[in-house]
């Protein structure tokens, strides 16, 4: 049997986490029922043969046989239903889209802090697009490939996803990301630089941030209303009681982790003193709700990293029931720190640690064995396929995830050493996305743009944001600051570690570019992929 047949396959059944092993059922995916407008199970017959979604050891994605990088397998479309390949396809363009607005910012702050280029002019332009760069990158890019996976991990489990929802979150993020990125292009409104979701005080910008918070709540409530209805749902003898498959908790998680954060925005802004000034106000607004969104970003990326796993060679969790207790024990952590604001003013919490304390308690415990849980699963079965940008991009990932939380711990400060750690955890959760998203891309009927792209682009990115890192790392710690327009503060070590920061951000840029050559090109063009795949071994 090719690989690509097992794939299809496996990635039609879905798999018993509880036991560990696979539950042969007798559907492949979601279809849309006519009368209820909700993406409901489709009938086909299936049964995966090892994994839970390939053959343990498979190199199905890029891995080396006689001397050369098998290209990555095509998935059948037609085990996709056509509302699920669209909807996977809208979240996935905006989410690429804001990866493109993000770039574009990302260029002009980075060769601002680079001595040899200085590209702007004024303190004000750099300082808007900081803030644009942030907003699309971190905020705008994460929430929208939240929404992807939410659609992915509904067909995967069989959910009975409400198509009405996900269509009205979409649209709605959809404007709202647009409208934000308006006054970034015209240079237009104030910058505040808040920490999580900085704003430019504009009307534009207010209405877009609050569309597209509430699109992806929307999307997010119809994932978690779904999976919560399949696991009441009664077994019968034709449609048995869907299982857990191992990103479907992980999601679930992440869908209250983004509804917990837009509630507790809209208490904050309902509770904060008025007379406090506007700019501690926007930090007061915007301190739980940016916590909170750190367990989204954390439990999408673990539920990425088992997908990617399991696809690029076969892997298989050393430990299901600890893989479920954990995801479980991000819940108590949450709501802990979205119930303080019903508990606590918002000026209070900004200045007690308390959901600080709560957020990255809770995510230290639970993060870091999640990580070693899935690297310890995917580096188990002793198959290595760099020529994979699955794996790589899968294994960069992890790096970025280690790296970034040791610079959070050694010679931390209130300096650039600040964004040297954030952007190793926001770099480790880009290229998990990165890595995976060829693999959706295949469940819309689309191929990359080019393999041997796909093959450099993990690399460039994932060693470019490490240079990045060092770079503003070393210039911290001689005392460069974080946000600030100019160079009269540095000395001549600082001016060469800036400099490194610019080669890494040049390096960044380009893996970025790359990526979306290779994932965005086909969602506009429509570029279909080859589904027929040629005969190739599985050992």
């Amino acid at each position: 049997m090719s690989v690509g047949e097992k794939m299809r396959r496996v990635l039609s059944s879905p798999f018993d986490s509880r036991r560990g092993n696979e539950a042969p059922r007798r559907v492949a995916g979601a279809t849309v029922s006519e009368n209820a407008g909700r993406v409901t199970p489709a009938t086909a017959s299936a049964r995966p043969e090892r994994g839970p979604h390939t053959g343990r050891g498979a190199r199905t994605d890029g891995g080396r046989a006689g001397g050369r990088t098998r290209p990555a397998v095509s998935i059948r479309a037609e085990l996709v239903p056509v509302v699920t390949r669209r909807l996977l396809t809208g979240w996935m363009g905006l989410a690429v889209g804001s990866l493109v607005v993000a770039g574009l910012f990302a260029i002009l702050v980075a060769f601002t802090r680079t001595p040899a280029v200085q590209l702007l002019g004024s303190a004000n332009a750099f300082h808007l697009s900081l803030v644009a760069h942030v907003t699309f990158a971190f905020t705008v890019w994460f929430v929208a490939f939240a929404g992807a996976f939410w659609i992915y991990a509904a067909w995967r489990a069989n959910y009975r996803l409400n198509a009405f929802l996900s269509w009205t979150g979409l649209a709605v993020a959809a404007l709202g990301s647009a409208a934000m990125a308006v006054p970034a292009f015209i240079f237009s409104g104030r910058p505040y630089l808040n920490d999580y979701v900085p704003v430019i005080d504009h009307p534009l910008f207010w209405a877009g941030l609050a569309a597209t918070g509430a699109g992806v709540s929307l999307q997010a409530l119809a994932y978690l209303a779904a999976w919560w209805a399949a696991r009441r749902r009664p077994a019968s003898p034709d449609d048995a009681l869907p299982r857990e498959v191992p990103e479907s908790l992980g999601m679930a998680v992440a869908a209250v982790a983004m509804l917990l954060a837009f509630a507790t925005v809209i208490v904050t802004a309902l509770t904060v003193e008025a007379s406090v000034p506007f700019g501690y106000r926007l930090r007061a607004l915007f301190w739980g709700g940016g916590h909170l969104l750190q367990y989204l970003h954390v439990a999408t990326m673990a539920s990425v990293w088992f997908v990617a796993g399991a696809v690029a060679v076969g892997a298989r969790s050393p430990s299901p029931r600890v893989q479920r207790m954990l995801l479980w024990s991000m819940l108590p952590f949450m709501l802990a720190a979205a119930g303080a604001y019903l508990v606590w003013r918002p000026e209070e919490l900004l200045v007690n640690h308390l959901v600080t304390i709560l957020t990255f308690g809770g995510l230290g415990a639970v993060g870091v064995p999640l990580a070693l849980n899935a690297a310890w699963s995917i580096g188990g079965t002793g198959v290595r396929p760099w020529g994979s940008p699955l794996f790589s991009g899968t294994a960069l990932s992890f790096a970025l995830f280690a790296i970034g939380g040791v610079m959070g711990v050694i010679g931390f400060s209130q300096d650039t050493r600040v964004p040297a750690h954030y952007h190793g955890m926001v770099g480790a959760v880009t290229l998990a996305y990165m890595a995976v998203a060829p693999t959706l891309l295949d469940l819309t009927g689309r191929r990359q743009w080019s393999e041997r792209l796909a093959c450099w682009q993990p690399y460039l990115y994932g060693l470019g944001l490490l240079g990045l890192m060092v770079g503003m790392h070393w210039a911290g710690g001689h005392g460069a600051p974080r946000k600030t327009f100019g160079f009269s503060w540095a000395n001549a070590p600082a001016l060469v570690a800036l400099n490194l920061m610019g080669l890494g951000s040049l390096l960044a840029v380009l893996g970025g570019l790359a990526f979306v050559l290779n994932v965005g090109v086909p969602l506009v063009s429509r570029r279909a992929g080859s589904w027929s795949s040629e005969p190739t071994s599985s050992r």
